[in-house]
């Protein structure tokens, strides 16, 4: 007998092809039971409805960001390189994770809003903590010129909020190689606002 976890991601994979496809606002519970070879019954076991398939999607790929991010942290790699590294994967992680739906953003956000933003707290507040972790080893390094960890590590994620794909229309968010390209160019801004001396990043491919 297969684990519920593994029907469950099945359903999701299934919701992610047909995002693609033909868009939120198309899609039916039954077509994502056919896509994904199950009954109704089955997604229904998992989600109550298909707002919840949508709401779980994103939160799926929060979850799978969190977890690179945590990895990172427990590296040993220099601190201003992790937090390069920390604030472009928590947005091009996201970007990867919908590039083959990002069309499919607008209206799926339409329906999922008001539920997303009362989770988005606690994926923010998560976020924090761990840039917290990485400025206080940059201190620590002598790094970073950081008086208050919490305040900095806040705005240097609204900062690079800006560049999620849940805050940008499909129109806004382009392509991922010019997400990555603008991006490039706010965390240096930001970088050097951290650092005791002014950091240089490697020359983007785009110059």
């Amino acid at each position: 007998m297969e684990p519920l976890g593994s029907s469950r991601d099945q359903i999701l994979d299934a919701a992610d092809r047909l995002l693609g496809r033909i868009g939120f606002r198309k899609m039916s519970v039954e077509d994502v039971a056919r896509e994904a070879g199950v009954s109704r019954r089955t997604v229904y076991l998992h989600f109550a409805n298909k707002e919840e398939l949508g709401l779980s999607s994103v939160g799926r790929v929060v979850r799978e960001v969190h977890t690179m991010l945590e990895e990172l942290v427990q590296t040993d790699i220099p601190a201003d390189e992790m937090l390069r590294t920390a604030l472009t994967q928590r947005v091009m992680g996201r970007v990867m994770a919908v590039q083959d739906y990002y069309m499919g953003l607008d209206e799926l956000f339409e329906s999922i809003r008001p539920a997303y933003m009362a989770r988005r707290q606690a994926f923010f507040e998560h976020e924090q903590a761990l840039i917290v972790k990485i400025l206080d080893k940059g201190i620590r390094q002598k790094i970073f010129d950081v008086e208050d960890c919490e305040t900095t590590a806040l705005y240097l994620l609204l900062a690079t909020n800006a560049f999620l794909p849940y805050s940008l229309s499909a129109r806004e968010l382009g392509t991922p190689e010019s997400v990555e390209h603008r991006l490039s160019g706010m965390i240096q801004l930001l970088m050097n606002g951290v650092c005791s001396v002014p950091s240089h990043s490697p020359r983007s491919t785009h110059d």
